[in-house]
């Protein structure tokens, strides 16, 4: 199975770090969330490529491989670097996933970039923020100033997994934390990547996407609750709505769900696409 791994650079000359995984002939481009780099889609990538899809990924500005031009960083900026990617890898016909920041990001490229966009899936995100989760983003930028990337990254296990996998799965969370508070992306770049969280505001142009929707939300998730992804379903034209149980990181908690339900509606599109197992 084919692998490529190269660099393109966004409409403002910052590199964009990418890979592409897979043969198929459909493509998922995967557009991830605060501080992950493209090496945190680990447990979705076999799925995917297992459905028969070709897979897409990058390291959004700030971290992994990708530039890390100052902040603060908006949604419209990601989109362009989802535009970079995509001209880069000559994608007439693609699927978009994004996950928390990375919905912002894919719902604005949606917005600005329609053309070729064949369907989108929104995880664990929304149209805007509300006071509540301003906060706690609020919250994690004083944290960020005061302790640096360790102590935000200690603090937020709460805030990402669920109760439930604090409980069940101890030693598999200690991995994750350990793992978090050692990542080496800067906290220059976190904060700026905040700004993304706290700013974005979509809300008055939702309606404006006109692809085949998917509102696909965790639902022990207190960062980013189903209410809030609620609402944004509600502003979408075409869009329909799936559930999985799991924290706000729930692509780690509970993989194999959420991989199946992002594969079940890319293949209501397309059902020349291989089903999962438990499908």
């Amino acid at each position: 199975m084919s692998r490529v791994d190269a660099v393109t650079r966004s409409d403002d000359g910052v590199e964009i770090n990418y890979r592409v995984e897979g043969d198929g002939t459909d493509t998922v481009v995967l557009v991830n969330g605060i501080g992950d780099d493209l090496e945190a889609w680990l447990l979705q990538v076999p799925d995917l490529l297992g459905a028969g899809l070709r897979v897409v990924s990058f390291d959004n500005r700030g971290l992994g491989k990708s530039g890390r031009p100052a902040g603060p960083y908006t949604s419209a900026q990601g989109a362009t670097d989802v535009d970079a990617v995509v001209r880069a890898v000559g994608l007439d016909s693609f699927h978009l996933v994004g996950c928390s920041m990375g919905g912002l990001i894919a719902s604005e490229y949606a917005l600005a970039h329609p053309t070729g966009l064949r369907s989108l899936v929104l995880a664990n995100t929304y149209a805007a923020a509300d006071p509540y989760t301003r906060d706690i983003l609020e919250s994690w930028a004083a944290i960020l100033a005061a302790g640096g990337m360790p102590a935000v990254m200690r603090q937020m296990a709460p805030w990402i997994f669920s109760p439930a996998f604090h409980e069940e799965q101890p030693g598999t969370l200690a991995g994750f934390i350990d793992e978090m508070v050692h990542s080496p992306q800067s906290a220059e770049s976190f904060a700026a990547q905040l700004a993304v969280l706290h700013d974005h505001d979509s809300w008055d142009r939702t309606a404006g996407i006109r692809v085949p929707c998917l509102v696909l939300v965790a639902e022990s998730d207190v960062f980013i609750r189903p209410d809030l992804s609620r609402r944004l379903l509600e502003r979408l034209p075409d869009a329909r709505w799936a559930s999985v149980a799991g924290g706000h990181a729930v692509m780690w908690e509970n993989p194999g769900d959420w991989n199946a339900a992002i594969v079940d509606f890319v293949r209501s599109q397309d059902r020349t696409l291989r089903s999962l197992p438990n499908l």
